[in-house]
This record gives structure tokens, sequence and C-alpha cells, in this order.
């Protein structure tokens, strides 16, 4: 009897005994980035073309943002308190597709784009 009993709290030697079908993980055949190696210097701040672009979207965001605020939406255009599945209504989970925020909320929201792209966010 006391053989069973250890046998049940202990189990079989054999049951124990595993064997891993898996191969082992192979080492990365790309370079990795070693924490030692010095890391390429920051490029300067656009200042041509491509900055005065961002100023103007900048503008014309936050001329957004006013626009929404003034009649209490959220962000993206939906009544303030709304809320989306995956944390975002710009991500189509299914799809995979992003769309921009401005793109969406001019989509659903025409007069938001006259008030603010038309005049360069002003």
């Amino acid at each position: 009897m006391p053989l069973l009993l250890a046998g049940a709290l202990f189990g079989c030697p054999k049951e124990k005994e595993t064997v891993s079908r898996t191969p082992p993980p192979r080492p990365s055949t790309t370079p990795a980035a070693s924490p030692s190696a010095p890391s390429p210097p920051a490029s300067p701040p656009a200042q041509d073309a491509t900055g005065a672009a961002s100023a103007s979207r900048a503008q014309e965001e936050a001329c957004l943002d006013r626009w929404l605020a003034e009649r209490k939406l959220d962000r993206y255009g939906s009544p303030a308190g709304t809320m989306y599945t995956g944390g975002t209504p710009l991500f189509d989970e299914v799809t995979g597709r992003s769309v921009e925020r401005l793109e969406y909320v001019y989509g659903k929201h025409p007069a938001a784009r006259e008030a603010c792209a038309a005049r360069g966010g002003r």
C-alpha cells in the first residue's frame, strides 16, 4: 500500500521525461547593433520647405482641435467621452488600414476642413 501512495504522489519517473521536438532558436543572421556601437549623429531640425510644411500642419491641427473643442467633440470628431475598440478609430483591425487623424475628422466633418484647411490652419 505505501508503494502505491508514493507512486501516486510522485508519479512515474518516465512520465516526467519530456522530449523537446522544437529545435533550439537559431542565432540571428542579421548583425544586431551592439550597445557599445556609437549612434549616428542626430540630424538638425529641418528649416527648409519641410519645416514650413510641418509648422503649417501643426497650425492646422491646432485649429482643428479648437474647432472640435468648441463643439464639445473629442479629437476624432465624436461626442466627448466616446470609447473606441482598440483605443482609436484611426486603425481598422480587420483590414489593417490606418487613416491620418485630419483625414478622418475632415471626412466626418467637412465644415472643419473649410474652417481650418482652407485658411492654412488659422
